[in-house]
Parts: C-alpha cells; structure tokens; sequence
C-alpha cells in the first residue's frame, strides 16, 4: 500500500483536492458498509438509551466472533472505537487484518485483484484512519495490539477459513502482520494521516 508522492508541483494542487475527496468517499461508504453490517442488530433490540444499545451490539457481534466473516472484527473495532475503548478497538482492528489477510490469501492463490482484495483493502482504509490517527503517540499501544490480536488468532478456532487446510497462507499472512509491527515501530508516523495504498506490505 504506498502512496504516490511524485507529483510535480504545478499539480499540487488538483491531487490535494482529489485526495480530499477520496477520504470523503471512503469516510461515507464505511459508515454505509458498517451500517448494513450492524442495522440488523439494532431493529432486533428494544432498548431506548444509546449507551446499552451499543453496549448489546458490541456483545452481540463478540458472540461466536471466531466463527464469523472476518468483516465482523471491523464492525467490532468500530463500535468499540465510537464507544472509547480504543485499546479494545486496536486488538479487533489488528484481528481482522490478520484474520482477512489469510481469508484473501486463502482465496487468491495467485490469481488477480479480487472482490476479496478489494473489500479488505476498503475496509482496512477507512477503519485504519482511526486506528493510526495518532500512531506516532500510540505506537507502543499499536504493537501491543498486534501482539495481543497474533497469540489471540493463534489460540483460537477460525471456523470461516480452515488453518490446517492452508497452513501456507496462515503462516504468511502472520508474517505480513509482523512486517507491519516492525513498520510501526521504525516510523509509525508513516501510517498517521495516509495509510499505505497499492500492495505495499500486502504481499500477494
């Protein structure tokens, strides 16, 4: 994921503004993706207070989470970011980056940009501005997320994409989580503001 810095001067300008807008893009079609996510959980509860509405919605995305779309952990980190918990919300993000790294490597095999790609790039954008807000003050929090979302992955059961049947891809997918710690603790400052773009340390 890297960000093209070899614009000529002279087009400044025009590339700020489309940058603009594309954060604005991406800013409005997670709060639609993530609305169509969690919108069945809030019409199922008959709660009037926002505060137990979040509450019971976090709970319910928690139950059998090791089982659910990788997505799920996401919406997890989202609602638990909106909520202020922000060291639970870094454990969740980091969960799902790891958990949908495998899920497209899984399915992938070699083959082109795809629908998975695609989706978890988006998502891992729009959620990730966020998360790395303030990554040059938090970077010992983003690693200890890491840490924490690799023993939590490894420990538990993954029942949307099997470990044992695509151990290669597991594996690797870990270690694109551990290029990202390393990044985070030589220059977090390089994921505050633009997250990568492209394959960057993505590597399929």
């Amino acid at each position: 994921m890297r960000v093209d810095s070899g614009i000529k001067s002279d087009a400044r300008g025009s590339h700020n503004v489309d940058n603009s807008t594309v954060r604005l893009i991406y800013d409005f079609m997670s709060r639609v993706f993530l609305f169509a996510v969690l919108i069945p959980s809030f019409f199922n509860q008959a709660t009037t207070a926002r505060e137990p509405e979040a509450i019971q919605t976090i709970e319910e995305l928690e139950v059998g989470i090791q089982n659910k779309s990788p997505a799920t952990y996401f919406a997890l980190a989202t609602e638990l970011f909106r909520n202020g918990q922000k060291d639970d919300a870094r454990f969740w993000y980091y969960v799902g980056e790891v958990r949908y790294r495998f899920l497209v490597l899984a399915k992938a095999k070699g083959s082109g940009l795809s629908e998975e790609q695609a989706h978890f790039w988006f998502l891992s954008e729009s959620v990730g501005q966020s998360i790395y807000q303030k990554a040059d003050q938090h970077s010992a929090a983003l690693m200890r997320a890491i840490d924490r979302a690799l023993d939590w992955d490894l420990q538990q059961p993954n029942g949307y994409t099997s470990k044992s049947e695509f151990r290669t891809e597991h594996e690797r997918a870990r270690q694109e989580m551990l290029a990202l710690r390393e990044r985070i603790k030589q220059n977090p400052s390089s994921l505050k503001g633009n997250l990568p773009s492209g394959r960057g340390l993505i590597s399929w």
